[in-house]
């Protein structure tokens, strides 16, 4: 029954919690014990100073109670081994107080205050709880988890406490545990916040920009705070709500400066309100006849205003979260059209994807490569192996083409297909085509050595008009018509093993660049007999061997 209620996997999961300060996993020994024992005096010296608040006569607790907030950020930065610093802090707290009893008021103290911080620091790390508030979920989880539940749990176990120190008013009772229990909740939701902002904080001061866009922002929203909770003489006003009125400086710091802004907007604001109220002053105090209910509004008020600045903070970092990743996947979509298509065209696509793209071009270069004797090649080796082997070569192919400033159109099994030319104009396409079938050449024969295997690559290109546009709806294509193509595949397949056939076009265009080789008249299909060329080298003698 037992593993039901507590499986191994949550056993696990409390043991692997790792603190929000690396370090503090690392302190052992002497060094383990002075950190408790500091952070114990810590807890101490923050009571100390919220009693050293003077709260107006009648008021039954103070509205905020900061050492609730403190035990569980102990905990929840330093890790769950630290929780003898919270119940230290607590016995030192009772020692140093006149008046209180070590065992009613320290040792029972001390465990209310350790169980709280280990409920909600343990609630937290189990459902995942992150401290920068990025996702509104955290907003929730520091609600539920990290303020209302632990602080149930310690008003129920104070109210216990009274119990048994023979308070049975069962009115007196029910203040007590509000007051607790709020005072607890209150605490929470605006240390915690300001205390775990503070590392956004510092990226928000490295940019001058935001540094005093910050520090106008601040100082606007104290000066409203000091005006509708502490300034004195304004019975003209009182009537109104203007506890409300700081709301749009609120709201903006939360939007502009993210939850940094919220945790200070929370921070700036609760101080004033709690400021003017000790002094009787503020929207709150109807203390001469209401103390109680004073007191409570301004726990709600605190509550509501935590609550809602820190789920728009949230709310403002999700919406940037998700416009950031919805940027990364449009740039990811554009990336993948432009692998399919030039730019140009792309741009064109997306501007009408409805439109027909075609395109007349007087003159390109077109080239076509085949490697030799693939069909035997695939018998020999297993598919992985072909299939890497292709990849690599048509790999290299790209990048060639790339640095020549060609456009690859597309592969067809182990055939290549790149244009020079289009989709916008260059005079030099038939020089960069001829360029680049040269570095084809080099390449494949560098695979060849590295794979231990003789390959050879057939290539053909001719020069003239083409028609060039893109087809289909669905897995489209930018690609090119005309005879200017057919015969620049024929001039592939007509071709031989290791070499560049060009059709006359080419050479006349080439020759005063390129060396080439007369192949006579060749039979090609469609078009009878043909003169040809084969191109060598570049005029100067680079040629496949210097590549």
């Amino acid at each position: 029954m037992l593993s039901f209620l507590y499986p191994r996997s949550w056993r696990l999961r409390a043991l692997q919690f790792r603190p929000l300060i690396p370090w503090a996993r690392r302190l052992r020994g002497w060094q383990y014990v002075l950190s408790v024992m500091a952070l114990a005096w810590g807890y101490r010296g923050l009571v100390w100073l919220v009693f050293q608040i003077p709260l107006p006569a009648g008021l039954p607790a103070y509205p905020i109670w900061p050492p609730a907030a403190y035990t569980l950020l102990i905990l929840l930065l330093a890790g769950l081994r630290f929780w003898p610093a919270v119940a230290l802090g607590s016995v030192l707290n009772t020692v140093l107080s006149p008046g209180q009893e070590l065992w009613t008021a320290g040792i029972f103290g001390a465990g209310i205050n350790t169980a709280q911080a280990i409920l909600g620091v343990w609630l937290l790390q189990r459902a995942g709880f992150r401290p920068q508030f990025a996702r509104l979920k955290d907003v929730g989880l520091l609600i539920l988890l990290g303020a209302i539940a632990p602080s149930t749990l310690s008003a129920t176990l104070g109210v216990a406490n009274c119990c048994w120190a023979e308070i049975h008013n069962t009115a007196s009772l029910v203040n007590i545990w509000l007051n607790w229990w709020i005072g607890n909740v209150s605490g929470i939701l605006i240390l915690f916040p300001v205390i775990l902002a503070l590392p956004q904080w510092g990226k928000l001061l490295r940019s001058p920009r935001q540094s005093l866009t910050g520090c106008f922002w601040a100082v606007g929203l104290a000066l409203l705070s000091w005006f509708v909770f502490v300034a004195p003489d304004r019975d003209l006003v009182a009537p109104f709500p203007l506890e409300y009125l700081p709301f749009p400086f609120i709201i903006w710091g939360a939007q502009r400066l993210g939850s940094a802004g919220g945790a200070a907007a929370i921070a700036l604001t609760t101080s004033f309100a709690g400021w003017g109220f000790i002094q009787g002053q503020g929207p709150f105090f109807h203390f001469s006849t209401q103390p109680e209910q004073a007191i409570l509004a301004l726990q709600v008020y605190i509550c509501v205003l935590a609550v809602t600045t820190l789920a728009l903070a949230a709310t403002m970092a999700e919406r940037e979260t998700a416009l950031i990743a919805l940027q990364e996947e449009k740039e990811k979509s554009e990336q993948l059209l432009l692998n399919i298509l030039p730019l140009p065209i792309a741009q064109r696509l997306k501007q009408d994807a409805g439109a027909t793209i075609a395109d007349q071009f007087a003159e390109v270069t077109v080239l076509f490569a085949d490697i030799v004797n693939f069909t035997q090649l695939s018998v020999e080796l297993s598919p992985q192996q072909l299939v890497a082997l292709l990849n690599d070569i048509f790999s290299s192919f790209d990048a060639l083409a790339e640095k020549h400033g060609l456009e690859k159109i597309k592969t067809i099994g182990d055939a290549y297909m790149v244009v020079g030319g289009l989709p916008e104009h260059r005079g030099d396409h038939a020089a960069a085509i001829a360029a680049m079938a040269l570095d084809m050449q080099g390449a494949l024969r560098n695979y060849g050595e590295r794979y231990g295997r003789r390959l050879q690559i057939r290539i053909g290109i001719n020069t003239g008009p083409v028609v060039a546009g893109v087809i289909g709806t669905k897995k489209f294509i930018y690609d090119l018509w005309g005879d200017t193509v057919n015969v620049a595949s024929r001039m592939e397949s007509t071709g031989i093993a290791d070499g560049i056939q060009v059709t006359t076009r080419t050479y006349e265009v080439l020759q005063d660049q390129y060396s080439f080789e007369a192949r006579g008249a060749i039979a090609v299909k469609g078009k009878g007999k043909m003169e040809t060329y084969l191109l060598r080298e570049r005029e100067g003698g680079e040629g496949v061997g210097d590549r």
